[in-house]
């Protein structure tokens, strides 16, 4: 049975559907909606009857955290799509706990059923990202003018347990940490044990580039670049473990502080050389003086501990030569020799590149 986490501050219970069904995208921008917001609003209108589908262009959550059309899940057919309901049509098998009503008066599709149903428009790399997306700690939400400051009440913030994340020097992004809403296991063990559903082909190829979880789109796209094969356009440096778990000793706590460290990008040691970590340093996390002192004291840490540290930057991976001489960096250190490309594999990786530098998928956020 595949396993779903309790998404959104614990709003989620696996039960039988009610009448209003959101999927696709707008399950998708559930999923992504700090839930102290679906507190604060009133509950969306009823868009499955003719009198709710005329208020939805007043209704906040439709408008303000969901968009319009609403996407909506119909398992027999009898829905008429308009320009303010979006239908889809899904008969035959679902995922166990495919559908899960929320505390909101209306039901949506599962993560594992709405990356499913993603798939369908998406490109296998962008599905990937999605997936690092459920899977991981971060979700991307930009809040519009009118309920920014709902957000950012205080008295609201212990409702879901969401954390905007932001320098002290910058203004407030959309990037949110968050529980993780999938195990990367209950995707693994859908695609074995349904592989003729659909949806289930693009998801199989999509998790081909999936290495684990992650807490920011910088950290997934430094993962797919580095450890996706380089037949499929990555770097070939795979073999490392993400938001790897790393015990200090006696010096290395009195150094930073703490007494254990988070590795974004981790390749132990082997016979001819130390343990490799690679730290990303986002500006949006790591803006300010004090976060900056931090990461050098987090760096100098691990290097008493005998690792050898390397810190990027967003722009060493965005930009195609610059992640080209990153990658042949460090294959040095990881005593890996990376033969030069043939043209199919030059185009697999500018293919990659080109999709992971567009805005995330149904997104704004670049980086």
């Amino acid at each position: 049975m595949a396993q779903i986490l309790p998404s959104n501050g614990g709003a989620l219970d696996t039960v039988s559907p009610m009448e209003k069904i959101i999927c696709d995208i707008t399950a998708l921008r559930y999923y992504r909606t700090p839930p102290r917001l679906f507190h604060a609003l009133p509950t969306i209108c009823d868009f499955e009857t003719p009198y709710g589908r005329a208020l939805l262009r007043d209704d906040p959550v439709a408008t303000q955290l969901f968009d319009i059309p609403i996407h909506a899940l119909s398992l027999n057919n009898d829905r008429l799509t308009s320009t303010l309901v979006h239908h889809h049509f899904r008969t035959g098998k679902l995922p166990d706990g495919g559908i899960i009503d929320t505390q909101f008066d209306f039901s949506v599709t599962s993560p594992l059923l709405t990356l499913l149903m993603l798939g369908y428009h998406l490109d296998p790399i962008e599905l990937a990202m999605l997936i690092y997306e459920f899977t991981g700690s971060f979700a991307l939400f930009s809040p519009t003018k009118i309920i920014a400051p709902i957000v950012d009440d205080e008295r609201l913030s212990d409702l879901d347990g969401w954390t905007r994340v932001g320098a002290a020097s910058t203004k407030p992004g959309d990037l949110w940490s968050r529980p993780a809403l999938l195990k990367r296991s209950a995707i693994e063990e859908l695609i074995e044990s349904s592989p003729g559903m659909r949806g289930i082909r693009k998801l199989r190829r999509a998790m081909r580039y999936v290495t684990g979880s992650v807490a920011s789109p910088f950290e997934a796209k430094a993962s797919m670049l580095l450890g996706t094969p380089r037949t499929m356009g990555g770097a070939g440096l795979g073999g490392f473990t993400n938001n790897c778990r790393i015990d200090l000793d006696e010096r290395a706590r009195a150094t930073c502080g703490k007494s254990h460290l988070f590795g974004d990008i981790v390749w132990p040691e082997n016979e001819v050389r130390d343990a490799v970590v690679l730290e990303c340093q986002g500006a949006v996390a790591h803006g300010s003086s004090a976060a900056a002192q931090a990461d050098d004291d987090r760096a100098l840490a691990l290097e008493q501990m005998g690792y050898k540290v390397v810190r990027i930057t967003y722009k060493q991976i965005s930009d195609e030569q610059r992640f080209k001489q990153l990658a042949e960096h460090l294959a040095g250190i990881l005593g890996i020799v990376i033969k030069p490309a043939a043209p199919r594999t030059k185009e697999r990786a500018e293919h990659m590149h080109k999709l992971l530098f567009k805005p995330w998928p149904y997104s704004s956020n670049s980086t």
